[in-house]
């Protein structure tokens, strides 16, 4: 095994792995609490129609993101997997360095959507926590 490769190994792929893995609980979180209290929040059985398309646009993200950062642990680990075995891991490790970047742009944007969305419905909807008003 070549010297890079083993650095490779040793850092990026085990660094890549784990921030991925962390970045994919985030976001099923995220995309959790966001269904969780979209009746509360966002009252999205009674929205207008503009509303419920900006926060069901900001799951889609939500779920691209999981989708592309899946994807990107996947290649993520073809790169290790090259690495060991001697042959060329660079394509799999650039390729799985964009693929999770996508993940992160699309999280930034599923968050835009959601802030939106808050926004959108403004003070009229507002969250009860056992009858207490917040």
């Amino acid at each position: 095994m070549s010297p890079s490769a083993e650095l490779f190994l040793k850092y990026n792929y085990l660094e890549t792995k784990d921030m991925g893995l962390h970045f994919l609980t985030l976001v099923t979180a995220v995309l959790v609490f966001s269904l969780s209290f979209a009746e509360k929040v966002f009252d999205f059985k009674n929205a207008p129609k503009r509303k419920r398309t900006v926060v069901i646009l900001g799951w889609c993200l939500y779920l691209i993101s999981i989708i592309l950062c899946g994807l990107g642990l996947t290649l993520n680990a073809l790169a290790g997997g090259a690495a060991v075995y001697g042959n060329d891991y660079n394509y799999w490790a650039h390729l799985s360095y964009k693929f999770i970047i996508l993940a992160g742009i699309s999280f930034i944007f599923g968050l835009v959507f959601t802030i939106i969305s808050a926004i959108i419905s403004g003070n009229r909807n507002k969250l009860q926590i056992d009858n207490t008003v917040i």
